[in-house]
């Protein structure tokens, strides 16, 4: 068998272990459904909710007429889509027929400021913003930016909520007024700002100015499944319409913008021509306050002797939570002296796992579940562990990595791409879905085998990413360009 025979052969044997990993996952959310629609029938509650079923039923019919109309009509209206791929870079306002100078960076936080679920992508949207604005980027002066009503406004209350000043109204943030040159980025969750702000992108384009769209990840698209079932056909709507219309995008990962690339060429999917797709990476210094006092449950999670292994991130199907609650199963069993803290609010397809913690032998003892932790919390955590265990399978970035080795903590984490262009030499890989082979590492660590320095993992402030959008823009340090 040639070189390039075995290694398609390994690569099938990963994607098939991956896909079986997976059926696991959703046969043990099925079966924990399942036990519960059992108890509501035999159950008081039950026979009560017996009766309101039908009615839950015929609405959600209606609403399933209503929906496919409302699609029908939308999908048989031409869109820009239907273009042949590629689109030419003159497909909008062609007069213009160069790109100005950049005069102002216009960072978009509509979708921050309607809805922050303190997760990933809001805290990348604050930590920029904050960075932006404690910084002297006098090259690219940058302006947060919100819509309201087909206007944009600069989001002045918003970066006086990051700095901690007194609060201010919303209504009172002035009215943006373009100008040649601006560039504008879609830094945050943008599902449908591209129909919000189409008068904005529209006059940005004609005054000589760029749309640049930031990408978290593409595993909707590479891990349909994972994923709750709403997002999967809003993500897809989302990078169609943002091929078209954006002039570049900057990912939070090399291998994200890598993944991008690859995927828009593999699938021919339209985009504008020479369409630059760039990268920064995300900081790890987290704000905290001079003085903060963690809750006693939090620090009741890290008191005693026993070392501590701490697990942060959503709890769904990629986080990898069934992973890392078979791997310390089995060191239980074995006598080993470890807990496991694990940090997260619920996401999605995740009752089966939350059931399984929360009725754990150990939950309490050795197995603790904290669902609403501060940024001053997470910090003190991070402080008193021995160390982070990462065993997700799919990531944009994995940003617990970079906090972590601020802190000075090692990182036990999964082999994939991403985490390895992150944690670089400062991180312990272990096969990834494999619950014996991260107990092992966490066997070595508490060896004091295969240890790692974490100083050697990725090292960034929120600052540094700041000035690396900035080298991206400024200086067209873009690392892939579409025909």
């Amino acid at each position: 068998m040639s070189d390039g025979s075995l290694q398609k052969h390994d690569d099938d044997q990963e994607r098939i272990r991956l896909l079986e990993f997976q059926l696991d996952y959703l046969r043990a959310e099925m079966l924990h459904l399942t036990n519960e629609r059992y108890r509501l029938i035999y159950s008081v509650s039950g026979h009560i909710y017996r009766f309101l079923r039908p009615i839950e039923s015929r609405l959600a019919d209606m609403l399933a007429v209503i929906t496919f109309s409302l699609r029908l009509r939308k999908d048989n209206a031409p869109t820009q889509t239907d273009q042949a791929q590629p689109l030419p870079g003159s497909m909008t306002n062609a007069s213009v027929a160069t790109t100005l100078p950049a005069r102002r960076l216009l960072i978009d936080v509509t979708g921050t400021v309607q809805r922050d679920a303190g997760t990933g992508i809001q805290r990348v949207v604050k930590e920029i913003v904050r960075a932006f604005y404690a910084d002297d980027l006098s090259d690219l002066p940058a302006v947060a930016v919100r819509c309201e009503n087909g206007r944009l406004l600069a989001a002045n209350a918003f970066v006086a909520s990051l700095s901690g000043e007194a609060a201010t109204s919303m209504e009172a943030d002035p009215e943006i007024e373009l100008a040649p040159g601006d560039r504008f980025l879609m830094l945050s969750d943008s599902w449908n700002a591209f129909e919000i702000l189409a008068p904005v992108i529209a006059d940005i384009r004609a005054k000589g100015g760029e749309i640049v769209s930031c990408i978290f990840d593409l595993i909707p698209e590479l891990h349909p499944w994972v994923c709750h079932e709403a997002t999967v056909p809003r993500y897809r709507a989302w990078l169609r319409r943002g091929l078209i219309e954006s002039d570049g995008f900057i990912a939070i990962s090399q291998t994200v913008a890598d993944e991008l690339a690859d995927y828009v060429e593999q699938h021919r999917l339209p985009h504008r021509q020479g369409l630059k797709i760039g990268w920064f990476h995300c900081g790890a210094d987290i704000p905290v306050a001079a003085t903060h006092t963690p809750r006693d449950r939090i620090r009741a999670a890290v008191s005693g002797a026993a070392p501590v292994f701490l697990c942060v991130g959503t709890i769904e199907p990629r986080k990898g939570h069934r992973v890392a609650l078979a791997a310390f199963e089995g060191l239980w069993r074995e006598g080993v002296p470890a807990r496991l803290v694990i940090v997260g609010r619920r996401g999605w397809f995740e009752e089966a796992v939350v059931a399984t913690i929360t009725g754990h032998a150990e939950f309490g003892r050795r197995l603790f579940w904290l669902d609403d932790v501060e940024d001053s919390e997470l910090a003190y955590l991070y402080e008193n562990v021995a160390a982070l265990v990462l065993p997700s399978f799919a990531e944009g970035f994995g940003l617990p990595i970079v906090e972590a080795a601020r802190h000075g903590r090692p990182v036990i984490c999964s082999d994939i791409p991403v985490f390895r262009e992150v944690g670089r030499d400062g991180a312990v890989y272990f096969r990834v879905n494999d619950p014996d082979a991260l107990a092992a590492a966490v066997r070595e660590l508490l060896a004091g085998r295969g240890g790692v320095d974490p100083q050697r993992a990725l090292q960034v402030t929120w600052r540094a990413a700041a000035r690396r959008i900035t080298d991206v823009l400024m200086r067209e340090d873009w690392r892939r360009r579409l025909a």
